[in-house]
């Protein structure tokens, strides 16, 4: 841990808009940068500019377990094969891509796939009703996996600000959290917590491009 590691702090349940107890790790996440001393992963992080995620269609996760969840996001109509999000910074560890009504993420610095979410459209809306793979450590539960998408889809995709799931134990050490919210998730990560939030559909919906 760098010895100049910025203060993070607890923010109590009054004080914010989700209930719960929150870290604010936005003295690290939105002040320090990321680096890495392998030049391909410095290459791959911004690699993606034009990139549609059609590369990607058909590569498996390293993981191949399988979640069953229930997610639901608004859509505008139809959702069309394309771009939730990519990276144009150090600072974006994930890349989002619709296809095939398969949610594809991709961790940038490496360029592979890491998980693939299965989806159903309906009326306006999309469901996910699957994810396979893991997205932030090996033996993670379902339901931290269905979170850690959940966070993605709306820090990403649907550029909200909403808390990052904590992994057990995180909370005992704030500066060890705050450091490995930057890892995971980069600049897109301003609040974590390690309570469970309600979980409602958002009011803005998924596009793509």
């Amino acid at each position: 841990m760098p010895a100049q590691l910025p203060e993070v702090q607890w923010i109590e349940l009054a004080g914010n808009p989700w209930g719960v107890r929150l870290l604010d790790v936005r003295p690290v996440t939105q002040h320090m940068l990321s680096t890495s001393s392998d030049p391909q992963c410095a290459a791959n992080a911004v690699s993606f500019g034009g990139d549609d995620g059609s590369s990607f269609i058909g590569q498996e996760p390293p993981d191949p377990r399988t979640a069953k969840v229930n997610l639901s996001y608004r859509i505008g109509g139809t959702l069309k094969d394309g771009v939730l999000f990519t990276p144009t910074a150090m600072e974006h560890k994930w890349a989002l891509f619709y296809h095939r009504r398969q949610i594809l993420c991709v961790r940038s610095w490496r360029r592979k796939v890491f998980a693939v979410a299965e989806t159903e459209e309906r009326e306006n809306s999309i469901v996910i009703s699957q994810i396979r793979g893991v997205l932030c450590a090996e033996q993670e539960e379902p339901e931290f996996t269905a979170r850690v998408l959940d966070f993605l889809l709306r820090s990403h995709a649907l550029d909200l600000v909403y808390p990052v799931p904590l992994l057990p134990g995180l909370e005992q050490d704030p500066g060890k959290a705050a450091l490995w919210c930057l890892s995971c998730f980069g600049n897109r990560a301003q609040f974590a917590t390690s309570e469970i939030l309600a979980r409602e559909v958002p009011e803005k919906a998924l596009h793509t491009r």
